[in-house]
């Protein structure tokens, strides 16, 4: 948000007009100070206020920057949001350990693991992540059961961080 200064000396009955140059601005927002905000919606490239508070006020314009569609850490820049981190139990990487990060699933979702060599282990999500020990290096494939079905493969050892599009887990390797 871009930060200005606007002094007020209108009267009460005289509307107060912001003109605002930059079209991605959605929003103008008076922090008048001691929780004392308004808010009006840009229009045309027009915001207006039908109160006019009688101090000076900080003007925030807002803008759009990107989507937000997960809970997690994000970062934003003016353009664009990329997610850092979803919430989810601490993990360590180990030989033969697959950690999968899965956020949004229903409570009860499991995740299953399915390798060529035989093994099969299915485990509940809990806090989004899911462990599993002792995989084999094999050719594995990932399924979400309990909840929409998505698989992902080739799924190995380490730390994976997932989401699901349409039935399809989408999932890359946390380096």
């Amino acid at each position: 948000m871009l930060t200005l200064f606007l002094t007020m000396a209108l009267a009460a009955d005289n509307p107060l007009e912001v003109r605002v140059a930059d079209q991605a601005v959605q929003a103008i927002v008076l922090d008048c100070g001691g929780g004392n905000t308004l808010k009006a919606n840009v229009i045309d490239g027009l915001a207006v206020f039908s109160r006019v508070p009688h101090t000076a006020c900080k003007v925030l314009q807002v803008r759009e920057g990107g989507i937000i569609d997960s809970p997690g850490k994000w970062s934003c820049t003016l353009d664009e949001c990329t997610q850092d981190d979803v919430h989810h139990t601490d993990v360590l990487n180990a030989p033969g350990r697959i950690n999968i990060v899965l956020p949004g699933l229903p409570p009860g979702a499991s995740i299953e693991v399915q390798c060529t060599a035989g093994y099969r282990d299915r485990q509940r999500v809990v806090d989004n992540t899911t462990v599993f020990n002792d995989v084999p290096v094999d050719q594995c494939t990932m399924l979400v059961k309990g909840a929409i079905p998505a698989r992902f493969s080739p799924i190995s050892e380490g730390t994976w961080y997932c989401r699901l599009t349409g039935t399809t887990a989408v999932c890359h390797k946390k380096l």
